[in-house]
């Protein structure tokens, strides 16, 4: 049996879809709690101390920070959609500039 061996980038987008969503069931008790991606984005600025029913550790965050620029993204689940999508961090900052506009 052949198969394609997947790139660190791959690798990195992976590991980071499945870190979010494990920070999700661990602090929230949600496999993805309603905004998360926009919760977890702040909290790599914002460093806080409780994070749900949890926290969030500074090599957790670290990591998270880490996978995401290996990958070139983040995950997010858009507007009106039912589908996890990884879009370029770009299109994500683009997206965080809109949420916090006026």
């Amino acid at each position: 049996m052949s198969y394609e061996q997947p790139g660190y980038e791959e690798l990195a987008k992976d590991t980071l879809e499945r870190m979010m969503s494990d920070i999700s069931r661990e602090c929230w008790c949600s496999a993805w709690m309603r905004d998360l991606e926009f919760s977890l984005w702040d909290a790599l600025t914002h460093r806080p101390e409780k994070f749900g029913l949890g926290t969030l550790e500074e090599r957790d965050l670290a990591r998270m920070k880490y996978l995401h620029e290996l990958a070139g993204g983040w995950w997010t689940y858009p507007s009106g959609q039912e589908l996890l999508r990884f879009v370029s961090t770009d299109e994500w900052l683009a997206t965080v500039s809109r949420r916090v506009a006026p």
